[in-house]
């Protein structure tokens, strides 16, 4: 069996930052300027299998590969005062089934890989949250766990950027400049 990092090599052309898979051309701004840490910009490899944007699926926008371990983060940018949960979902399960796809066509074993969904918006606080961090994201974003639930992924995370480059620092000792 192979392993990721024939993934990595086959898709190395598709190698970009965290800064420009969180490009929103829509309002032509980057949700994080980091441009040290390398990311594998999934949309662009998907926009390639697919060019007929009619037929393409929706996924996520990067696969960052923690070194250390087995887990590949699959993360979405969203810039949008309330995301909306179909196309969230949507993302998230065509995403993971497109990686899946990928991963068999270079006799890689899913199993071996812990996948952790990222989604990272821009701080957003509605009249319910005003009071109480993370009530929105509690409301907003549980629908995610039934995918934890059902074995698609095996972690979520729904944070505000600012949070997002907390963790990203403290879980792999890297500073990310967003």
């Amino acid at each position: 069996m192979a392993d990721i990092n024939q993934f990595k090599q086959k898709y190395a052309s598709f190698v970009s930052t965290f800064k420009l898979t969180s490009y929103d051309s829509n309002n032509d701004i980057y949700l994080c300027k980091d441009e040290t840490q390398e990311v594998i910009n999934f949309d662009k490899i998907i926009e390639t299998k697919y060019p007929d944007s009619n037929i393409r699926p929706k996924v996520f926008d990067a696969l960052y590969f923690d070194e250390n371990t087995n887990r590949i983060y699959l993360i979405e940018f969203k810039n949008e005062k309330k995301p909306d949960k179909k196309e969230i979902e949507g993302k998230l399960i065509d995403g993971r089934n497109e990686f899946s796809i990928l991963l068999n066509e270079l006799h890689i074993s899913s199993k071996n890989y812990t996948y952790i969904f990222c989604l990272v918006y821009n701080q957003f606080k509605p009249k319910e949250e005003r009071f109480k961090r993370g009530l929105y994201k509690s409301i907003r974003f549980e629908f995610l766990n039934r995918y934890k639930n059902i074995g698609l992924i095996d972690e979520v995370f729904t944070e505000d950027i600012s949070f997002f480059s907390q963790q990203f620092k403290k879980n792999f000792q890297k500073e990310l400049m967003c």
